[in-house]
């Protein structure tokens, strides 16, 4: 049975922290894989909690789990099949990149599995390690168009970078491509110096990609990185991080549609203040005036 939250625990984070703390405590491990498909249903009930529970109880509650699964490795490649497809993959139930990372740390680090078992997982832990939400961005280097190399470093600390990874042959990534290139709020706040824009393609440059970007929309910064997808998380093209003006990783897998009504909503706010400052400005120049106007006196 699923252990029972006490009536003295109220809300909803301190009601899932209690659960996913205790979740495993009646559940006897070297023998609940006998069946896989109740212990799979347990599994999904388990993530279910995930949402709603803080990340310091899931981080500890994984590992807890894990130090027991990981005890017989046919359990554990289970359970991490499991973990792939419930937080990480195209279809997960839960995209929680930060409550999947427990999970590839684990078995990345586990001497229980071969040398090819824990490869897939220590790619995965790296590259989310490295590229999850609240982290500093990994600094890269890429090729501009014309030749030059560059670093993500080497952009000012102020504006805030949307981070676009794309490939010129992805359609989905062209069709995002154009959609931003077009976008009037997204220019008028890189205009107003709110944002910049890092269009990179993950792969070796090359006169003919050189060719392909020129018609790039020309207030973007261009280039070509091969070895990025070894620091960034990529598995759904086209790739978004949004950064803040110290290249903190504020989010990330964002959704096109999400990222244009955000732009227009942000670029209101600020036309609003604008317009206001402007009004605020020109009533004092007025209250300035008359005060020294003859008949003022």
């Amino acid at each position: 049975p699923y252990p029972t939250v006490p009536e003295s625990i109220t809300g909803i984070t301190p009601q899932a922290d209690y659960m996913m703390a205790h979740f495993w405590d009646r559940c006897n491990l070297k023998q609940a894989f006998s069946s896989m498909r109740k212990m799979r249903t347990a599994f999904d009930d388990y993530v279910s909690l995930m949402p709603y529970a803080s990340a310091d109880t899931i981080r500890t509650s994984v590992n807890k789990l894990l130090t027991e699964v990981g005890k017989n490795p046919k359990h554990l490649l289970a359970m991490m099949e499991w973990a792939e497809s419930d937080l990480y993959s195209d279809s997960a139930r839960v995209v929680c990149d930060e409550c999947y990372l427990p999970f590839v740390e684990a078995a990345a680090r586990s001497k229980k599995l071969s040398k090819a078992e824990r490869a897939r997982y220590e790619y995965q832990a790296k590259v989310l390690g490295g590229s999850v939400v609240g982290r500093i961005a990994p600094d890269f280097e890429y090729t501009t168009p014309d030749g030059q190399t560059r670093r993500l470093s080497e952009i000012p600390d102020g504006p805030y970078i949307l981070l676009f990874i794309n490939d010129p042959g992805c359609e989905e990534c062209a069709m995002a491509r154009v959609r931003l290139s077009g976008c009037v709020d997204l220019n008028d706040l890189i205009d107003d110096g709110k944002i910049v824009v890092v269009n990179i393609y993950p792969g070796e440059y090359d006169s003919a990609w050189a060719a392909e970007v020129a018609d790039y929309n020309p207030k973007w910064i261009v280039g070509a990185s091969p070895a990025i997808d070894e620091l960034y998380d990529m598995r759904n093209p086209p790739v978004f991080y949004y950064l803040n003006g110290s290249k903190q990783i504020l989010s990330k897998s964002l959704q096109i549609d999400n990222l244009l009504q955000a732009f227009y909503v942000v670029n209101q706010r600020a036309k609003k203040a604008k317009a206001n400052a402007a009004n605020a400005k020109e009533a004092a120049t007025e209250g300035t005036e008359s005060e020294s106007s003859p008949s003022a006196e």
